[in-house]
C-alpha cells in the first residue's frame, strides 16, 4: 500500500510538473508573438531620412530584450525579420522582402535578434533587474548593431568605414540614447505592473 501511495504521489507530481511546463511554454509563445507584433508596429513610426529612416524599431528591440527570456527575445526579433523577408511589409516605411535585408542598411536589421539576446542575457546574468544592468545591456546591444550594420553598409556600398559612420551612426546616436532611456523606464514600469505574467 505504501509503495502504491508513493507511486501515486510520484505520478501526480509528474503530471503537475508537465502541466506547469506546458503552461509556461504557452505563455512564452504568446509573449514572443506579442512582442513580434509590437516590433512590427513600432517600426512604422518613422521619419523618412536617407540612407536610414528614424524609427522606433530599436526602442521595441530594447524593450523585447528587457522583458523576455533570452530564447524568447531572440525568437521574437527573428520572427519579425522572417516576416519581412517573406513579403509582409513590417520593416520601416512598410518595406519588405529579401532586398530590404540585402540592401545597404540590411545589416542593422539583421542585428536585431542579437541585440535582444544581449540585453536579455546581461539582465539575467546580473540576477537583479537594476537600471545599471538594463542600460549596460542596451548600450552593448546598440554598439553591436552599429558595428554589424556599418560593416555591412561598407561592404554593400563600397564606401569607407568612416563615411558609413558619419551617415549611418553618428546622426542617430542622440536619438538612440533617448530610446534607451525611454525603454529602460518603460520596461521597469511594465515589469512592476505585470510581474506575475513576465
Amino acid at each position: 500500500m505504501n509503495n502504491y501511495n508513493k507511486l501515486t504521489k510520484s505520478d501526480s507530481n509528474s503530471i503537475n510538473r508537465n502541466k506547469i511546463y506546458q503552461s509556461q511554454k504557452v505563455k512564452d509563445m504568446v509573449l514572443t508573438a506579442m512582442f513580434t507584433a509590437i516590433i512590427c508596429v513600432m517600426a512604422q513610426i518613422t521619419i523618412p531620412t536617407q540612407p536610414i529612416p528614424f524609427s522606433l524599431s530599436l526602442f521595441s528591440i530594447f524593450l523585447t530584450g528587457a522583458l523576455l527570456k533570452p530564447k524568447s527575445a531572440f525568437l521574437s526579433t527573428l520572427t519579425y525579420i522572417l516576416l519581412g523577408a517573406f513579403g509582409i511589409p513590417v520593416f520601416a516605411g512598410f518595406r519588405s522582402g529579401f532586398q530590404a535585408l540585402l540592401g545597404m542598411t540590411g545589416g542593422y536589421i539583421m542585428a536585431y535578434p542579437l541585440m535582444a539576446l544581449v540585453v536579455s542575457i546581461v539582465i539575467r546574468k546580473a540576477r537583479r533587474y537594476q537600471v545599471f544592468w538594463l542600460v549596460t545591456g542596451m548600450l552593448l546591444s546598440l554598439i553591436l548593431c552599429y558595428l554589424l550594420g556599418t560593416i555591412w553598409f561598407t561592404f554593400i556600398s563600397g564606401s569607407g568605414f568612416t563615411y558609413a559612420l558619419s551617415v549611418c551612426v553618428i546622426p542617430f546616436i542622440p536619438f538612440d540614447i533617448v530610446k534607451i532611456v525611454l525603454a529602460t523606464i518603460t520596461s521597469i514600469v511594465i515589469k512592476k505592473t505585470l510581474r506575475d505574467i513576465l
